[in-house]
């Protein structure tokens, strides 16, 4: 089979913007999710309205402020979830189409890399290394993974302090910013047109 010049940069673009459009869409539908959660918080504080009720020991058993409090917060840590799943996501697109381009089901990440710019594709060496540690610190959660991503990036943890024990993964903070950057980043590792 003849390859179309041309063809299989517009298929690798194509595809890189509907995860963008899918991330875009989704994050913008959790982050409406979670201010209309905040909203509806701060409306019931502002009520000045208290229906706290308290068993005969004194422990809370119903809380509509607690409940709209747990709410926001679960939308906040929804955000992550999106988040981490299209760094996930990004990373494993760029793994298949790259082994695709090199029929290579084989060779390991750095292998993967050379093949690819051995095709004649920019590679950004930096960028991807970055996102196949984020990944598997996102996969495995250990603690080799997490020190060299945090010597890498600390920005990418929160406060940009270094986890202790088995908290790395919890300890991350990805923003939306990073997820676009890491688009760009497999944007800029595979056939462009000329």
């Amino acid at each position: 089979m003849v390859e179309i010049p041309g063809m299989r940069a517009f298929q690798f673009s194509s595809e890189l913007d509907r995860i963008e459009a899918a991330f875009k869409a989704a994050i913008a539908a959790i982050d409406k999710a979670h201010c209309d959660a905040e909203a509806a918080y701060d409306r019931y504080i502002d009520s000045g309205d208290d229906d706290d009720e308290y068993d005969e020991n004194g422990a809370l058993i119903a809380s509509t402020r607690h409940q709209l409090q747990w709410e926001a917060m679960q939308k906040s840590l929804a955000r992550s979830v999106i988040r981490e799943a299209f760094v996930s996501s990004i990373f494993h697109f760029w793994e298949y189409t790259a082994r695709d381009w090199t029929s290579d089901q084989d060779v390991d990440f750095r292998g993967l890399r050379r093949k690819v710019r051995k095709l004649g594709y920019p590679v950004d060496s930096e960028g991807l290394a970055l996102l196949n540690d984020l990944n598997n610190l996102l996969k495995h959660n250990n603690a080799k993974t997490g020190t060299k991503l945090f010597q890498r990036e600390p920005k990418l943890f929160r406060m940009s302090l270094e986890p202790k024990g088995a908290h790395w993964r919890s300890a991350l903070r990805i923003t939306n910013e990073d997820v676009l950057r890491f688009i760009d980043v497999v944007r800029n590792s595979g056939p462009t047109n000329p």
